[in-house]
């Protein structure tokens, strides 16, 4: 228990030259405690066994912050869960940026031109469980290992520099929440029951991971660098200019990327569809119009774009839970009648 408790304290402190902290010792278990400048949050690490670690992040940021989970010179598998919240994936000096989404599984095989930079986000409570298996020092035990473990390693060699992202899995979220109990386990029957349920949790990845790979489910379409920024660039223009006639082929046409990228870009940084961005841009502007100016509300529908008045008022209605003739009679401070159609 000492030896495994002084390996986990070693990569906490290898950790900390990537995210600034402070390890300490809680219940006699180390924790890296994030420094307050940059956030709140803690990061737990326990040894498995040898060639085998499980780490929980469990921060909110006050920036973004990237980290190159490059201390381990070894190549390595890396299993990876997101209980709460979202965070990016890129192999560091490429170009590719992965979204892994809450309760969402990947597995990573990174190598020497292929190492992991994790990117959490500002402002997002994210609980992050990474098992992460040293290839090297695990190898060697193999033949006690089962069938499913060696077949995820023996892959390792047809998908060096590989990330795939696998399907929402709750049980496996289920299986994270019971370590809650057992994180500070100072005798040697709570360590067990840890090590059995993170033991588990890494059964079920390694599971999944194989049903994916026996059906042919391929890793999650994923975004350039320049196409990120692109959809950036787009955003800008609908929210500057969204009265334009923005259609999605007109959009695709404008920026060069196809139409599906654009939809997965606007899911990526927004979490929505691009019709959904475009359209609630314009019911903002619309709000803003009906509480700043003198215009009458089919003078606003088509000041923004929208070709349809009846169209607007049920989406604003959805929106504001009323009307814009009701809306703008509330700003204005006159009283408001009951009215016959909400229209």
């Amino acid at each position: 228990m000492k030896t495994k408790r002084r390996n986990a304290l070693h990569e906490l402190l290898l950790l900390n030259k990537k995210l600034k902290g402070t390890v300490v010792n809680e219940s006699g278990v180390p924790v890296l405690m994030v420094d307050s400048t940059i956030g709140s949050g803690q990061v737990n690490c326990v040894n498995l066994e040898e060639g085998l670690m499980a780490f929980e992040f469990d921060l909110t940021l006050n920036t973004d912050h990237e980290l190159v989970m490059d201390w381990v010179e070894s190549d390595q598998v890396c299993l990876f869960y997101c209980l709460k919240g979202n965070c990016f994936h890129k192999f560091y000096g490429h170009q590719v940026v992965t979204k892994l989404e809450e309760l969402q599984t990947a597995v990573v095989f990174n190598d020497q031109d292929h190492k992991t930079k994790l990117i959490f986000k500002k402002d997002e409570h994210l609980v992050f469980n990474c098992i992460r298996i040293n290839l090297k020092e695990y190898k060697n035990q193999l033949e006690e290992q089962s069938d499913t473990l060696t077949a995820l390693l023996d892959s390792y060699d047809k998908t060096k520099g590989n990330l795939h992202v696998g399907k929402f899995n709750l049980e496996i979220g289920e299986l994270i929440k019971k370590l809650e109990n057992a994180k500070f386990a100072d005798s040697i029957a709570s360590l067990s029951y840890f090590n059995g349920v993170c033991h588990m949790i890494l059964a079920k990845q390694i599971e999944q991971f194989q049903e994916d790979i026996e059906k042919g489910i391929q890793p999650a379409t994923t975004l350039l660098k320049k196409e990120l920024e692109m959809i950036t660039e787009l955003t800008d223009y609908i929210n500057n200019y969204p009265e334009a006639p923005h259609s999605i082929d007109a959009i695709s046409m404008k920026s060069g990327i196809s139409p599906s990228k654009l939809q997965l870009g606007f899911k990526f940084m927004h979490d929505t569809t691009l019709g959904e961005y475009i359209r609630n841009v314009r019911l903002k502007k619309a709000e803003e119009l009906i509480r700043n100016t003198d215009m009458n509300i089919s003078e606003v529908v088509y000041s923004i774009g929208f070709t349809s008045r009846s169209y607007f008022c049920k989406i604003f209605k959805n929106k504001y839970n009323c009307s814009p003739k009701t809306y703008k009679k509330q700003v204005d401070g006159r009283p408001v009648k009951k009215e016959k159609k909400d229209v």
